[in-house]
């Protein structure tokens, strides 16, 4: 299977390649654009990830209700033209360096020895900016990104899915999710009922309502993460550094659905960033986060304060792979909750003092007013609305 996904991977990249060159000769190429994702400052080590790709209008679009146009945005937003080789340069905290992009469009901005920035801000600011691209004639162009800086003040941190587990992309079907992501808008989604407000108190803390950060990590790839983000913002749920994954260097792994070994790296990636935090870890029972996060429990003992699982699965689904997975967390005194909202999970953080009183009912208040009829897509609100 290896030697397959290796061959397929290869096929892919050597396509991409043809067809770039093809563009290129015909002078079909577009305008490039800068796309750079929050990133986190931790110990001075600045880690910020981005990508320069041809600008074909799909990102930041206005929402749409024709499908015919977000089927053909969705087309796009896959099939990207990335610019290897472009020039970036970057400013934060009085430092600055420069960069390449790969072959794949994605840069990568490390750095060490930035100094702590001053107050209690949530967010450093980081300027990046193009300047070159070989073959392409433009001007300098330049984006304000972000890095997650911890307060000392920070209890713990979160490490959250999130597909079907913030927001309804039924990703655990494969056919369901194709239908769902060509919405193409963060307007065209809803978060499950109760999420935001749960979110919220997970995050708030003595130095605010970013006190306590919260990582996404998920399977799908970087492709979507700036609906995501936007998704986020419009939801009031907490923004946070995303972990995501490369379509240019997995794609047959992202197609067959395979989770483990990049949720288990990322994981480890964000304990390893900061080993004075614990962390509560939220996932749902439809892409195995039960059986990633136990492993997760084994691997860093006394670092989790508890797992909880969304349950999305439809009725006569089994659930004992969830469950013997839930067994193994709880057998390490990780507590856990499994349901079909978050109201257990609010109950359980409460009760553990890791939000403030009243979440429980706040959260199930939310529950309430955000829940809707059952969609066709199972007891669920409807993504798509009209």
């Amino acid at each position: 299977m290896r030697a397959l996904s290796a061959i397929g991977e290869s096929l892919l990249r050597r396509s991409r390649i043809l067809r770039f060159a093809v563009k290129q000769r015909l002078r079909l190429t577009d305008q490039p654009t800068l796309v750079v994702y929050p990133g986190h400052l931790t110990g001075g080590r600045l880690t910020l990830l981005g990508r320069v790709l041809e600008d074909e209008g799909v990102f930041g679009a206005p929402h749409s209700n024709s499908t015919l146009w977000n089927l053909y945005l969705t087309f796009k937003r896959y099939e990207t033209d990335e610019i290897g080789g472009a020039r970036l340069r970057w400013e934060a905290l009085g430092h600055s360096g420069e960069v390449v992009s790969q072959r794949d469009g994605y840069f990568r901005i490390e750095a060490d020895g930035l100094p702590t920035p001053e107050g209690e801000a949530p967010w450093v600011s980081v300027r990046v900016t193009l300047d070159k691209a070989r073959g392409y004639d433009f001007s300098p162009m330049s984006v304000d990104a972000r890095a997650r800086t911890v307060s000392p003040k920070a209890r713990f941190g979160v490490i959250s899915d999130i597909d079907d587990t913030i927001i309804h992309t039924g990703a655990f079907k494969m056919l369901r999710h194709w239908r769902i992501v060509t919405a193409n808008s963060p307007e065209a989604r809803l978060p499950f009922p109760g999420v935001s407000r749960f979110y919220r108190a997970l995050a708030e803390g003595a130095s605010g309502p970013d006190t306590n950060p919260v990582f996404y990590v998920s399977s799908s790839p970087w492709n979507l993460a700036d609906i995501f983000e936007r998704f986020m913002v419009l939801r009031s749920i907490p923004v946070g550094p995303m972990l995501l994954r490369s379509l240019s260097s997995d794609a047959l792994g992202w197609l067959l659905r395979r989770h483990h070994g990049h949720k288990d790296r990322m994981i480890d990636a964000v304990m390893a960033a900061y080993p004075n935090l614990s962390f509560v870890l939220i996932g749902d029972s439809g892409q195995k986060d039960a059986a990633v996060y136990a492993e997760a429990v084994e691997r860093h003992p006394g670092r989790v304060l508890a797992v909880h699982i969304h349950d999305v699965l439809p009725e006569g689904w089994s659930m004992e792979g969830v469950k013997d997975a839930l067994r193994r967390i709880e057998a390490a005194g990780v507590p856990t909750t499994l349901g079909r909202t978050l109201a257990d999970a609010a109950r359980q953080a409460e009760g553990a003092g890791l939000v403030a009183d009243g979440t429980e009912l706040a959260v199930l208040s939310e529950i309430e007013a955000e829940d809707g009829k059952p969609s066709r897509f199972g007891r669920f609100p409807a993504m798509v609305q009209p």
